[in-house]
């Protein structure tokens, strides 16, 4: 139990820092353009990436989770992670500022490809549950992250915000030197290339993976956009605030749908919380209001929230023996969207302007509405 403990309690804090590093991105968009001198085409290459760098360790390091050594894998993640804020603490060109964050994203991904496993292995009779307390604890970083980076820009220059996340990661990686090595991860199967098409293959694993991708794509425009499109409506200060009520909302929504995962199908859910998303989509890009703006965005938080921990454990329960491989594909399927929506909202924003770019979230959402629902339509039809 000391073990689980001490586990549990690593993974927890290195989600809770990536939370906070993830959101302050989108916020430093405006000081990159102003240091940099780069066009919004390129600015839309920042988030992706670190989910490139991301996507990368994930599918590597998931895809053998049977074989790798976890607590040294998990330290390696750890000290990229480090290094990558150091280095953007002294970046002085866009383009080491856009490899630094490849170099994060490699670090984060190298501990994003074995955590949830692990977790799953401890917890193996609560998996929904404590992959949407996961969720919320990133959830409560990414929403101090937004406010933690109207406070470094109001004292010093923005380089600073990355020196300042550095301490927070030093003790995860003394509580990592530490630890045991799990055994439980010892349960996990050794897959081939067979197995992996055969998974992808499974309607569960490829339903559970298209749908990633299109809640991705709307996770990853509002992380790295939506403060920049709230700034023409509001004050820049003020638009890092709503890009915060936005994330603050994952919190009470991902305690409740841990609660509700037990209870409902976890199709149901999705699919519920897709239809109600399309409207709600709708209405907070097509209105010229910001007091709409930032209701939409709240109730979008509150539905977006519940997408991710909720699709990622169906798949992992769907086949648990490969929880590695099936997290890999979730985590991957789910940050391809993430990578390639911001870059495609970057180029229709310079085309033609930031309010129709943002608009692809309507048709982004009815996609995932299609998707949920005809999974669930081919699990329910007799063998």
């Amino acid at each position: 139990m000391k073990t689980r403990t001490r586990w549990t309690v690593a993974i927890f804090s290195f989600v809770a820092c990536h939370g906070v590093v993830s959101q302050t991105r989108g916020p430093l968009l405006a000081s990159f353009e102003r240091s940099f001198g780069v066009s919004q085409s390129l600015l839309g290459a920042v988030a992706p990436a670190a989910t490139v760098g991301l996507l990368l360790a994930v599918l590597l390091l998931g895809m053998n989770a049977g074989r790798v050594r976890v607590r040294r894998a998990l330290l390696v993640g750890v000290g990229l992670t480090v290094c990558s804020l150091a280095s953007l603490a002294l970046v002085q060109s866009y383009w080491v500022l856009v490899g630094s964050f490849l170099l994060q994203g490699l670090g984060i991904g190298a501990v994003r490809a074995l955590d949830r496993p692990l977790l799953g292995h401890l917890y193996p009779d609560a998996r929904g549950r404590l992959f949407n307390l996961y969720a919320l604890t990133w959830a409560v970083g990414a929403t101090v992250g937004p406010l933690f980076v109207n406070w470094v820009l109001s004292v010093t220059d923005w380089r600073m915000t990355f020196v300042f996340l550095l301490l927070p990661l030093l003790p995860v990686v003394v509580l990592l030197w530490r630890a045991t090595p799990p055994r439980e991860m010892r349960n996990e199967q050794n897959i081939s290339l067979a197995a992996v098409r055969e998974l992808l293959s499974r309607p569960a694993v490829l339903g559970m993976a298209t749908a990633l991708v299109l809640s991705g794509s709307i996770e990853g425009t509002m992380f790295a956009w939506f403060a920049y499109y709230a700034g023409e409506f509001v004050p820049r200060t003020r638009a890092n605030v709503l890009l915060s009520a936005f994330l603050v909302t994952y919190i009470p929504a991902r305690l409740l749908y841990s609660h509700l995962c037990d209870r409902l199908a976890p199709l149901t859910l999705v699919l519920g919380l897709a239809v109600v998303g399309v409207p709600v989509t709708a209405l907070a890009f097509t209105a010229r209001s910001w007091v709409v703006l930032a209701a939409g965005a709240l109730a979008l938080g509150f539905v977006v929230a519940g997408f991710f921990p909720t699709l990622s454990a169906f798949g992992i329960d769907s086949a648990a023996e490969y929880s590695g491989p099936v997290n890999a594909i979730a985590t991957g399927a789910n940050y391809v969207g993430i990578t390639a929506a911001p870059l495609v909202v970057g180029v229709v924003a310079e085309r033609v302007d930031i309010v129709t770019g943002m608009r692809l979230l309507v048709p982004a959402m009815v996609g995932l509405v299609v998707v949920v629902a005809t999974t669930r339509w081919r699990l329910a039809r007799p063998a």
